[in-house]
């Protein structure tokens, strides 16, 4: 890989790469790009709204200019166990999105109401219970339990002795969480996103601004070390972080990182060798609510 440029932010994901072939003849293979895990149940909070049900990410690929189509493999595990056709057995998608309008709540009414034939499977392998929520009259309702798993893949040429430009670009999932003094306090939340000094500070100055002491948190990942499945390292790798506004606080483990706007971040590595996984944390003030008369 020659080059890979990288633009990150909670709207919106851009890569650019440029791949050599060193060999004497063209090379015909499947690229495979893995988006990060989610979790479907009580760790994960994603804003699903609106999404497709196949293509959730809204995924484009270009080749050389032109537009490449991929494919999309989404798999359900749980326990690191696949549990995909097990879903797919009483028709509920991966994903947990159902087209239409109400087909979500549809979805979840099914779910509430299913049979306990269906109910004992899926206890079984851990993916629903009907025992953490309660809902009119001591109803259970379903809850769901299971890691979602999307890869989108294609076939891709790679000419002799040749360079050639790939792009893509998607709309990303981020996770959404409340973010409090005991969250900025956590060591594993520190390691994770390299929390430094300055960031620390700023949050806590933050956290007492706030009138409820909890910020809005926005975590996104970014599957990275599948650079190190090519030729070597990187070349030259840029990344590219962008906050959604002024105000917010970004932090995330990138050596050489600096500030080069209001609201961008910039790195650039010369034979870059990825280790590791990107996980970028946004902090920002909760959104006010303005509440109708």
């Amino acid at each position: 890989m020659e080059s890979e440029d990288l633009y990150l932010s909670p709207g919106e994901v851009r890569v650019v790469y440029r791949f050599h072939n060193t060999s004497n003849h063209d090379i015909a293979t499947l690229v495979a790009f893995p988006l990060p895990v989610m979790t479907i149940g009580e760790q994960g909070n994603y804003d699903l709204e609106g999404r497709d049900p196949v293509d959730l990410m809204d995924f484009k690929v270009t080749a050389e200019g032109k537009t490449v189509e991929p494919k999309v493999e989404i798999r359900a595990t749980r326990f690191g166990v696949d549990v995909t056709d097990v879903l797919k057995r009483y028709d509920i998608p991966p994903t947990m999105i159902a087209s239409g309008e109400g087909a979500r709540s549809a979805l979840n009414d099914r779910l509430d109401d299913l049979p306990q034939d269906a109910r004992n499977e899926l206890t079984r392998y851990g993916v629903i219970d009907w025992n953490t929520a309660f809902g009119a009259a001591d109803k259970p309702l379903a809850s769901t339990h299971w890691d979602r798993h999307i890869t989108y893949y294609w076939f891709q040429t790679f000419p002799a002795g040749r360079t050639i430009e790939v792009t893509h670009h998607y709309k990303p999932v981020p996770r959404h969480f409340f973010f409090s003094k005991e969250e900025l306090a956590n060591p594993e939340t520190r390691k994770l996103y390299c929390i430094d000094q300055s960031f620390a500070s700023a949050a806590q100055a933050a956290l007492k601004q706030s009138s409820t002491a909890i910020l809005a948190g926005t975590e996104l990942k970014y599957v990275l070390v599948t650079g190190g499945n090519w030729l070597g390292p990187i070349k030259k790798f840029n990344l590219t972080v962008e906050k959604p506004s002024e105000k917010a606080l970004v932090s995330l483990c990138a050596d050489g990182i600096k500030r080069a706007s209001p609201t961008t971040f910039t790195m650039s590595a010369d034979n870059y060798a990825p280790d590791s996984d990107l996980n970028v944390l946004f902090v920002e003030p909760m959104p006010v609510l303005i509440r109708s008369r």
